[in-house]
């Protein structure tokens, strides 16, 4: 699986990055994958699977979102959130307040904004230490 790379169409602004309408998303290792911008500013988020980290992580996708997206009850969708790598894993912080929904059938994604008043135990910038040790991390 690393190293694969697939282009997405980007179905609604990403703050900040209004003007990227595709992005590369790739596998870094079984933890980690990047999304990069290939049009508009150049930038790149890496990404994590929440539930590798926070297995009762949930929440209703928006069906303005369910819609921009294509998704169907059947549809092939994954969810991953945005890291902020610091000098160490341990000080490195998940965004679980935006997450980034991508439809695998038709190469789509969007950045779900979620309402921190139906999500309170959801933050910007939760410490991935909050969740995984040194020890889980097989590197």
């Amino acid at each position: 699986m690393s190293g694969e790379k697939t282009i997405l169409a980007v179905k609604c602004p990403i703050l900040g990055f209004e003007e990227t309408k595709n992005m590369e998303f790739s596998t870094i290792d079984e933890v980690f994958l990047r999304l990069k911008s290939i049009d508009g500013k150049d930038f790149s988020f890496v990404l994590i699977n929440p539930f590798l980290i926070r297995p009762d992580y949930d929440f209703d996708i928006p069906t303005y979102y369910q819609e921009l997206l294509g998704l169907t009850p059947t549809s092939n969708y994954v969810v991953y959130n945005i890291v902020a790598l610091a000098e160490t894993i341990e000080e490195s912080t998940v965004n679980f307040l935006a997450p980034i929904v991508v439809n695998k059938d038709n190469n789509s994604m969007v950045q779900v904004i979620l309402d921190t008043v139906n999500y309170p135990d959801f933050f910007q910038a939760d410490k991935i230490s909050k969740y995984i040790s040194k020890n889980d991390i097989k590197k």
